[in-house]
Order: structure tokens, then C-alpha cells, then sequence
């Protein structure tokens, strides 16, 4: 559809500056919920360490594919504040199951809303979310505390699971990382929505916080640096079931691609070269 994105404007290329600080600022928010799950885990960081590890993770993140953000991150806090590996995957298995709790819930709401309004709706897509709402709700219920055996590669998935029954029990961290997560997902619905608006697409915000929802529950499938064409995939093809052509929705988040990967491959070198710079002062 070559003539199709040859038609395309910039109409408000001024926006473009606006959707950098808002990426940016979700980091903030990224940071915030990163340095409260580790507090949880008695590990104590300031805010500008926090930022800077988010910024370091999704950078590698974009490089490297399977999330390998994640294993530089595993590995700073490893060796600057002796953060074991089973906490490490408590705080990212629980960080996970919130956003993807709040995710789902969001994503089911915006659907029923949109059916309601505009008489789209996608069975698929709805129990999808439901399922997630369903099985993520169930964890935190029901998750027991188990118990160390004699097998110390079993007690390694032991102590990762018990380290999340710790944070679970946490209500008021629990809350404040699912009102962080809330609005995280709420600023990326009104990135993308202003990811539109830069192509004179107008889109209603119940319809961005759908495709952010459904976008959000897509960081399971990480195969490819930062999900790329993965994360694409899942955003145009939900869209068509809310109206929204392949050519308008791929345009928009390629624009979000573009500012995420200029952004993070300014500051992630800057930000690693201070880390790294910390932590060799940390070992000798």
C-alpha cells in the first residue's frame, strides 16, 4: 500500500516534541514502580539510580532480543547491591503480573465501552483480556508460600516464588504499583493517540487505551529486540476490529517506534557509561 503512506502528512509535526517528554516521562513512571518493588525486596535506591536503570534496561532492550534489557539490569544490581537472582525475577515476575493484571482489566473495559459506542467488538480480543484478568487475579489470591526442599535448583524457583508472596503481601506497595502502572498505560494511550493526531488521524482515546491494553499484554511474546514487528503486528491487526486501517495504525506507531528508539539510543549509552562508571568505584 506504497501510494497509500505516500499520502500520509505531518500536520502537527510540533507534536513530535510533545511525544518525547511524554516517553520520557514515562520512564519517570517506570522508575518509580522499579524503585518501590525493590524497596519491598530491602533493596534501597535513590530515584536517579532507579531512572537511569530504566533508561539502561530499554535500551538493551531494543538491542538485544528476548528482553535482554532485563539481564543487564539482573546483572548492575547484582554487583552493586549484592540483589540475588531469585529476588531479582520475584520483583520482575511481580512487576509483570500487575501490569498485566491492569492491562487486562483496562483492556476490558475500553472493549465493552467501544461496543457500546461504536458496535465494534472482537470475541477474540474480549477473552483475551478476560482470561488475563481471570488467571492474573487468581495469583495474587491464591498464591501460597512454599516451603525449601533438598534440591537446590528447585529451591531457586522456591525462593523466586516466595519472594513475590512477600511483595503480594505488601498492600500498600501493591497499590501504589497499580495506580503507577494505571497511569503508565494512560500516558501511553495518549502518546499514541497524539501518535495519530501527528497524521491528522483523529482517534478517540477509548479506542488508544484499547490498542495500549492489547499492546501492553504483547510484552509476553519477546522474541525480537524491543518486539519489533511483533508489537506492530498486534496493534495493527487489533485496530482493524475497532475500524482503524492497517496504513493509519502502522503509521502511528512506527512514529512511536522511531522517537523510542532515537531517544533511548541517546540517553542509554550516557546512562550505562554512569552505571558501569558506579559500579567499578562499588568493586574496588
Amino acid at each position: 500500500n506504497y501510494n497509500d503512506f505516500l499520502s500520509l502528512r505531518l500536520i502537527s509535526p510540533s507534536f513530535l516534541f510533545v511525544l518525547v517528554f511524554i516517553f520520557v516521562f514515562n520512564y519517570v513512571l517506570i522508575s518509580f514502580i522499579t524503585k518501590k518493588l525493590l524497596a519491598s525486596l530491602n533493596i534501597t535506591i535513590f530515584f536517579k539510580e532507579s531512572f537511569a536503570i530504566s533508561i539502561v534496561t530499554g535500551f538493551y532492550n531494543i538491542i538485544t532480543p528476548f528482553r535482554g534489557g532485563m539481564a543487564i539490569r539482573a546483572l548492575y544490581l547484582k554487583k552493586k547491591h549484592q540483589f540475588s537472582y531469585s529476588h531479582f525475577a520475584s520483583s520482575l515476575w511481580a512487576s509483570y503480573i500487575l501490569i498485566f493484571l491492569v492491562s487486562g482489566f483496562i483492556g476490558l473495559v475500553s472493549t465493552l465501552v467501544i461496543y457500546f459506542k461504536e458496535h465494534f467488538f472482537s470475541w477474540i480480543l474480549f477473552s483475551i483480556f478476560f482470561l488475563d484478568v481471570i488467571f492474573f487475579l487468581a495469583i495474587i489470591i491464591f498464591s501460597p508460600q512454599l516451603k525449601l526442599t533438598n534440591n537446590k535448583f528447585i529451591n531457586k524457583a522456591i525462593q523466586m516464588i516466595n519472594g513475590w508472596y512477600l511483595i503480594k503481601d505488601n498492600k500498600k506497595m501493591l497499590f501504589s504499583i497499580v495506580l503507577l502502572s494505571s497511569l503508565q498505560l494512560f500516558l501511553s494511550s495518549l502518546m499514541l493517540q497524539l501518535q495519530f493526531h501527528v497524521f491528522g488521524i483523529d482517534v478517540s482515546f477509548v479506542n488508544v487505551l484499547f490498542l495500549t491494553s492489547i499492546s501492553s499484554l504483547g510484552i509476553i511474546i519477546g522474541l525480537t529486540p524491543a518486539g519489533l514487528g511483533i508489537q506492530e503486528a498486534i496493534t495493527v491487526f487489533s485496530a482493524l476490529t475497532i475500524g482503524i486501517t492497517p496504513v493509519q495504525s502502522l503509521s502511528a506507531v512506527l512514529l512511536g517506534r522511531a522517537i523510542s528508539f532515537v531517544v533511548l539510543f541517546i540517553l542509554g549509552p550516557i546512562f550505562s557509561w554512569l552505571l558501569l562508571k558506579r559500579t567499578g568505584k562499588h568493586l574496588n
